[in-house]
């Protein structure tokens, strides 16, 4: 096995209609319906269903993006592939200096395919950095452009480089899978020659017995830790997402609202309705209050299903503040403040407040 890896978000309801279903069914978009294969599992093993699974999809996917950008900065990809080519390194001097030693088993064999295994790892890694740093590159000219014409000429561009970039990463993804897989094989024949060589081994080919026997357990090392993590984020997501979310805000970018944008999300308070009032049935109701723009919007009426916060799972409190997106979904206004200032789209549907429209 080589040496571990460093490098490595319904559509919106009626705003006037306030008995509206917090979601509607819709066909998903291709690329949108392969979720992130954590967020997949998370559907699977809690067993939950509606709204707040949608939204531990959508946080799933924001920490695999964070990470996939994170595990692709400079810094760790420096760290990535000098680690690898230590292992190559070490790998060449002990074969060279190792010329007199006779093992019984080919454990010579395996330290030159760990050692092709960690190069091969290299160019993979620094290829997808500089996929992705080119379409960075390629997103920050575009934004600069300023004239219609450059506008068109760098939509072109940028639908043939999307075309090519995601090629080359599906490509490059491919690779990486098939080389994670050889390692895993690679890993368990090593093994087996350093276990059956035993004694023999030992004092025959001290040294590369030891070479083997601390790659092998580096590699078990770096396992545990990735199933450790996985595990944890799990749990997190299943139970404690506020605090995932305060975390995606603390490492935020420059992608999620500002709070000009966020000053004109509509302001309600949630009413639990009285016994007494007999005009109308559910679970409260949202009463709006002004905005900073001086707009008031209409009274709402909850359904019991629909009187939770679907990011923190907590059922609505007799005046709690509410605040409720163009899309007709509503949230803790401290909940999805955080949320909008990390990522500018509703946890629930594609509709980013920015732009006014769905992403696609």
């Amino acid at each position: 096995m080589s040496s571990p890896s460093l490098a490595g978000t319904t559509s919106a309801t009626s705003a006037n209609d306030p008995h509206a279903p917090l979601l509607r069914s819709r066909q998903p978009d291709a690329p949108a319906a392969r979720p992130a294969s954590l967020a997949l599992m998370l559907g699977r093993v809690t067993g939950r269903r509606g709204a707040s699974v949608l939204v531990r999809e959508t946080a799933a996917r924001e920490l695999e993006e964070r990470r996939a950008d994170w595990g692709y900065s400079k810094p760790v990809v420096a760290l990535d592939m000098l680690w690898n080519t230590a292992f190559v390194v070490v790998s060449v001097v002990m074969l060279i200096c190792t010329v007199d030693e006779r093992p019984n088993t080919p454990i010579r064999l395996w330290i030159c395919g760990y050692a092709l295994q960690c190069l091969v790892h290299i160019v993979l890694v620094w290829l997808e950095y500089r996929r992705r740093n080119t379409r960075r590159t390629s997103a920050r000219d575009e934004e600069r452009g300023d004239t219609t014409a450059a506008a068109g000429d760098a939509n072109d561009s940028e639908d043939e480089l999307g075309g090519t970039g995601s090629n080359q990463s599906s490509v490059t993804k491919r690779c990486e899978s098939v080389n994670t897989m050889a390692s895993f094989v690679w890993w368990i024949v090593g093994f087996y020659w350093v276990v059956s060589g035993g004694d023999i081994l030992l004092r025959s080919a001290p040294r590369l017995y030891w070479l083997a026997l601390v790659f092998l357990a580096f590699d078990v090392l770096f396992a545990v830790f990735c199933v450790v993590l996985a595990c944890l984020i799990g749990i997190a997501l299943c139970c404690c997402l506020p605090c995932i979310i305060a975390i995606l805000y603390a490492v935020v970018g420059q992608e999620g609202a500002s709070e000009a944008d966020l000053s004109i999300l509509l302001n309600y308070k949630y009413q639990i309705i009285n016994n007494g009032e007999k005009t109308c049935v559910g679970a409260g109701k949202m009463v709006p209050t002004e905005t900073s723009s001086g707009y008031l919007a209409n009274e709402r009426i909850l359904l019991p299903e629909d009187a939770e916060c679907c990011i923190c799972l907590c059922s609505y409190d007799d005046g709690d503040d509410l605040h409720a997106l163009p899309c007709n979904h509503h949230f803790h206004s401290t909940c999805i403040v955080k949320w909008l200032k990390m990522n500018a789209t509703c946890p629930l549907c594609k509709y980013n407040i920015l732009k006014g429209t769905e992403q696609v």
